[in-house]
């Protein structure tokens, strides 16, 4: 459990890892390719951490395919091999980092550059660790699911398609990246799932802002605009970093992973020469990138007909053409086996579901787009300022034709047109929401504002400049810390309090293993339920059976036929009759429901009608449930047997 405070151990081991999980081996495949000695060391690190990551769920589901469960030596082995792997590419590729990488690229030096840059990226990421030290579980809805997949793969050795004994659940297909890294820092470390999803997170809400950087420069031309978009996107946007309230990290694992892929993909699109290496790098990471996250994997798509429509000429059409089909049959052929496992679950006849919806017209077509894909208020994504100086780059951009950039802008258009295309008439609203788009839209601001820094800051000659911008943008970085931390929002967001923990341990040693809880939970749509306080945690906190699955129930097959629906129908029942009615108290004898947990939040988080709780007086005042635990705002009771 982690404490508050800082706990040096805890912290070095937590950022020791990724370095030897990730980055070490990213960096020895990254080296294959030649050009890599032309980037600069902050480029390639970055380069390597999205490789390095997008390596293990490829190497997991392959692993898979054979029967095999590798487990804790599949994050041995594969550090070690890369050691001598990078050590050949040094030898071969002698220096590592070619003169031309360190020449420098700015009027005043490359000094204060690589200072600020460093400062911004030790500011983003000690804010965002230091933002969760009282906590010792993740925050809200996804954090679960996403743990207890974490603890299955770690239980497992690898994939699995039981859920149990956490769950009723018989198939797996949810995308799993995330859960496969933070699986092998727990393989290495040994911290508790909870623990490791919850640190993990914040390292990929860090590192989801410092991949950006080798693009951005690429589009700047310069270390400033990699600075700039640190900045921006780590300090001064409140996006990625308010992830953390709702445990969005698979989410954050694919944005890490995105800008790399979408480096790689342009660096092959652009060379003069078929770099094989360069290649496997692309497939590599977009493959890593579709295991990761299914919505991320399209916005990547999206950026091949900007690409195309901007920098590509009819004589290239050819060669880009292949190029493309090379990378798309080798990402096709890496994720097939997922794919074909995809199609055990309901997450085609739900998305299925929603396309008819938005296509049918009338009431369902206008809920598709008016509730399914609302997209709320833009200035909760970005600041006003962000948001106009977005719109002033593109203009300054078609001015100026810089190509790079417009690629950029018509890349998140794109996005934006197949996230709402029912303004091209065609149906499918909601299938992916304008909220996923919106809360990743610190990507293209970041990248936008930092090239044209970048372009605006090569214009000044005088060696003062660069220590002015430097102070300029370190005091920027110091009030986007403040502002950062002010982004942890545990009022409305956490579901475990210390309270819970302890209710947790009581549980364990009074209650058998068998037994099962009714939770609190509400319906966040007609046809799925989100859990409303620490009871939704239960099976990974204490061990024990609840009523209330992770939220992605109704995408995966069940123990039995309409699993879905058999969860809704106790809590459409208890809505509609309460809890001591004859018909609620008969399902939860026939499901063999002994207990009921009330946890210290109330089931209150989140919960649209709070009249809709598990109340503790009803419960005291019945005859049907007994007090069997009292602390604070927690109460256990037990169900009375049928008579």
């Amino acid at each position: 459990m982690i404490q508050t405070g800082w706990q040096p151990a805890l912290w070095f081991v937590t950022l020791v890892a990724p370095v030897l999980l990730f980055i070490l081996p990213g960096l020895a495949l990254l080296r294959l390719w030649r050009g890599a000695a032309a980037l600069t060391f902050l480029e390639q690190v970055a380069l390597a951490l999205g490789i390095g990551l997008a390596l293990y769920p490829v190497l997991l589901l392959w692993a898979d395919l054979f029967g095999l469960k590798p487990g804790p030596l599949l994050v041995w082995s594969i550090p070690l091999l890369s050691l001598p792997l990078l050590g050949w590419t040094f030898v071969r590729q002698n220096p590592p980092i070619e003169r031309a990488a360190w020449r420098s690229r700015e009027s005043g030096g490359n000094g204060w550059p690589l200072v600020t840059g460093y400062f911004v990226v030790v500011a983003l990421l000690g804010v965002r660790l230091h933002t969760i030290t009282g906590l010792s579980v993740p925050l809200w809805g996804d954090s679960l699911h996403h743990t207890m997949i974490t603890q299955l793969m770690v239980e497992q050795g690898g994939l699995f398609s039981s859920w149990q004994p956490y769950a009723n659940l018989e198939t797996m297909t949810y995308h799993f990246g995330f859960h496969s890294q933070i699986a092998a820092m727990i393989w290495l470390t040994g911290l508790e799932a909870p623990e490791a999803v919850l640190i993990g997170g914040q390292l990929a809400n860090a590192a989801a802002v410092f991949t950006l950087y080798p693009l951005a420069l690429h589009l700047g031309r310069s270390r400033w605009a990699g600075v700039v978009a640190l900045l921006v996107a780590g300090l001064l946007a409140p996006m990625p970093m308010f992830y953390v309230n709702w445990g969005r990290y698979t989410q954050l694992a694919g944005q890490i992973i995105l800008p790399v892929a979408i480096t790689c993909l342009w660096f092959y699109l652009a060379s003069h020469e078929h770099a094989k290496a360069l290649l496997g790098l692309t497939i590599l990471s977009m493959a890593g990138l579709f295991l990761t996250h299914y919505r991320v994997i399209i916005f990547a798509v999206c950026f091949v007909p900007a690409y195309l429509l901007v920098s590509g000429t009819w004589s290239m059409w050819r060669t880009l053409g292949l190029r493309l089909l090379l990378v798309g049959t080798g990402v096709g052929v890496l994720v097939a086996p997922w794919v074909m496992r995809m199609l055990e679950s309901l997450l085609f006849p739900l998305l299925s579901a929603i396309v008819a919806a938005s296509a049918s017209g009338g009431a369902n077509a206008i809920r598709a787009e008016t509730i399914n894909n609302a997209v709320g208020h833009p200035f909760s994504y970005l600041p006003v300022l962000i948001w106009y100086g977005m719109l002033i780059v593109v203009f300054w951009a078609l001015w100026r034709r810089e190509r790079a950039v417009l690629v950029v802008a018509l890349w998140w258009l794109g996005a934006l047109l197949v996230v709402n295309p029912q303004r091209l008439g065609l149906p499918g609203a909601g299938t992916i929401t304008n909220f996923a788009l919106f809360i990743a839209a610190y990507i293209p601001a970041a990248l936008l504002l930092g090239a044209a820094a970048g372009w605006l800051l090569r214009r000044f000659r005088a060696p003062v400049v660069p220590a002015g911008v430097a102070l300029i943008l370190g005091s920027l970085s110091l009030w986007g810390i403040s502002l950062r931390t002010h982004d942890l929002d545990t009022v409305n967001f956490a579901l475990v309090m210390p309270e819970d923990r302890t209710a947790m341990a009581w549980i364990e040693t009074h209650t058998p293993q068998e037994a099962r809880f009714l939770v609190n939970g509400y319906f966040h749509n007609e046809t799925s339920l989100l859990g409303s306080d620490a009871g939704w945690w239960i099976p990974l906190l204490a061990h024990r059976q609840t009523t209330l699955p992770p939220m992605i129930y109704v995408a995966e097959q069940g123990s039995q036929p309409n699993y879905a629906q058999w969860v809704n129908e106790l809590y459409a029942t208890m809505n509609d009759q309460g809890l001591d009615h004859p018909e609620t108290l008969n399902l939860l004898h026939e499901r063999d429901i002994s207990y009921v947990y009330i946890g210290q939040r109330q089931g209150l988080v989140g919960i649209p009608n709070p009249s809709r709780v598990l109340d503790p007086e009803v419960l005291s005042d019945s005859p049907h449930f007994t007090l069997l635990y009292h602390e604070d705002q927690v109460w256990i009771f037990a169900v009375q047997p049928d008579e």
